[in-house]
């Protein structure tokens, strides 16, 4: 379970990127906090019916139940259910919830995957500059410093106890 960000962006360097997702989430709970308890009920109440929503092809309604057998889940009535316990959700409980797992001021797991292109100026700022006979050699020593770090596990087996 998680939350995914996925930024493109042409004019502002990877870490930037970065920087404006924590602004959003820290401004962002700063909204939660103050929205009124008509307005957090009414949030409520349209992400219940979005997800009572009937799906709009049987491709999509197949693609829902595939994901539930390739997960191992195999909870054909999910959105039902996750509809249901939103009837209980406080926002007392998302603030406490939303700290310990989103909030930038607070200790939380985050992985941030930059993929940084040739662009010129401040956007490529954190791309290593190689020389071309010598991306092999870069490569190399990153993988080699991961399984390091990873004690060797092999792929998909990675304990995310050990970052």
């Amino acid at each position: 379970m998680g939350i995914v960000f996925k930024i493109v962006t042409n004019v502002k360097s990877a870490s930037a990127a970065v920087e404006r997702i924590d602004k959003f989430l820290s401004d962002f709970r700063v909204d939660l906090e103050t929205m009124s308890a008509a307005e957090f009920l009414e949030h409520l109440v349209g992400l219940s019916t979005q997800k009572l929503d009937m799906f709009n092809s049987l491709s999509e309604q197949c693609d829902h139940y595939w994901c539930e057998i390739r997960d191992g889940r195999f909870e054909w009535e999910a959105y039902r259910d996750e509809a249901i316990c939103l009837r209980s959700v406080q926002k007392g409980e998302l603030l406490k919830a939303f700290d310990k797992w989103l909030n930038p001021a607070s200790r939380r797991n985050v992985i941030a995957i930059q993929v940084i292109g040739t662009g010129e100026g401040d956007v490529s700022i954190g791309r290593p500059s190689l020389e071309s006979d010598k991306v092999d050699d870069y490569l190399d020593a990153v993988s080699s410093d991961f399984h390091i770090l990873c004690k060797a596990q092999t792929w998909g087996r990675v304990n995310s106890k050990l970052f």
